[in-house]
């Protein structure tokens, strides 16, 4: 994903959310970079910042979804569940030397992570743009 698609296909309009995503992607972007450069101890590194972002990224989501009374909020955090029992999934076959860090994984991620912005996390960004939502 390049710059420009970030900029023209994942921005929301929602200040807060559009700089959390951009840092997400640069965490996919710099785990593509590892993995590249041959660097098994760099991808998992790396991987662990984003896994950790993620959870950090999510849970202010569901807050921010909780404090609007986003009706969408059951469905959107269980897409979220979802991808952090995948990430998981895949940070447990590293450490036991079950699988290697793969291009493919990066594929994955940045899919999931387009769609899921384009999806979901537009839906919340409407709502929040919405006159009538109260904090």
């Amino acid at each position: 994903m390049s710059q420009t698609d970030w900029d023209t296909d994942l921005r929301v309009g929602e200040q807060e959310m559009d700089v959390e995503h951009e840092l997400q992607v640069g965490l996919v972007r710099a785990l593509d970079g590892a993995l590249g450069a041959g660097s098994r101890e760099e991808a998992s590194r790396i991987f662990e910042q984003l896994l950790d972002y993620t959870r950090v990224h999510f849970a202010a989501e569901e807050l921010m979804m909780r404090l609007h009374a986003y009706s969408g909020f059951g469905e959107h955090e269980l897409e979220h569940s979802k991808l952090l029992d995948q990430l998981n999934e895949v940070r447990s076959a590293f450490e036991g030397g079950q699988v290697q860090p793969t291009k493919e994984l990066v594929t994955a991620l940045r899919h999931w992570l387009s769609e899921h912005i384009q999806t979901f996390d537009r839906g919340l960004a409407l709502h929040l743009r919405q006159p009538s939502r109260s904090p």
